[in-house]
């Protein structure tokens, strides 16, 4: 596994790690980012699995929901080459029009007092293109994207088990908080001692649920985070 640094942390920076997510978390995608996510994989299943557009759709949700993500369900069943998975099916033009930030987040970002890492199960060059479009590249140090999430020489993305004991030892024993919208991936995190923060935005049609287990902190403004304690 890797943590791929973008800028260095100064010295005087806190031992604390904010581990960030990307879709639904640092920005609204569910108006139309990730619907036409949706769209290009149900594509490619149906162009490369020969099936109709239904049933193409009806796998690609079977798969995300068995193994956290559609592309493992390719690659477990149909030796997909991962990298072609991903760079057909996060094809954008025009992202700005398409990305819609939520408050002052390139501001709020740079003002949280500790390491600011990006966790996200987006490919690299999507996640990378999209944080320029919205001037929230330049406040990260690094971006965890899921070609980075292999341990033992196997994909492991959110919210595989030992995804979080590996990336605590990339950490170096630093506090870590992980936000993110999806509840699974705060749950396998929490397992392991990792501090979280569930982010629910209003009106993205999430059904209403209450905090189990670990995951006791819930935010629903971006800004909210510096409530969270780790």
């Amino acid at each position: 596994m890797r943590i791929r640094y973008i800028r260095r942390p100064h010295a005087g920076l806190s031992g604390k790690v904010y581990l960030l997510d990307l879709d639904n978390t640092l920005h609204h995608a569910s108006t139309h980012i990730l619907p036409e996510i949706n769209r290009q994989m149900t594509h490619y299943l149906a162009e490369h699995l020969e099936l109709d557009p239904q049933r193409a759709s009806e796998l690609r949700t079977q798969y995300w929901l068995r193994y956290g993500a559609t592309l493992l369900g390719m690659m477990r069943h149909h030796q997909t080459n991962p990298h072609h998975f991903l760079a057909s099916t996060h094809r954008f033009e025009g992202l700005k029009k398409l990305s819609s930030r939520h408050g002052s987040v390139p501001h709020r970002l740079s003002k949280l007092p500790g390491l600011r890492i990006m966790l996200t199960n987006a490919p690299r060059a999507y996640a990378v293109a999209l944080c320029k479009e919205m001037g929230l590249y330049r406040h990260l140090h690094a971006i965890i994207a899921i070609e980075d999430m292999v341990v033992h020489q196997t994909w492991r993305p959110k919210p595989a088990n030992i995804l979080w004991p590996n990336l605590k030892s990339k950490l170096k024993g630093k506090r870590a908080l992980l936000v993110d919208d999806t509840f699974g991936h705060l749950e396998q995190a929490a397992r392991h001692g990792i501090q979280t923060s569930w982010i629910t935005f209003p009106g993205l049609g999430f059904k209403p649920r209450q905090l189990t287990g670990k995951v006791k902190h819930r935010i629903r403004q971006f800004e909210a985070i510096r409530t969270a304690k780790f």
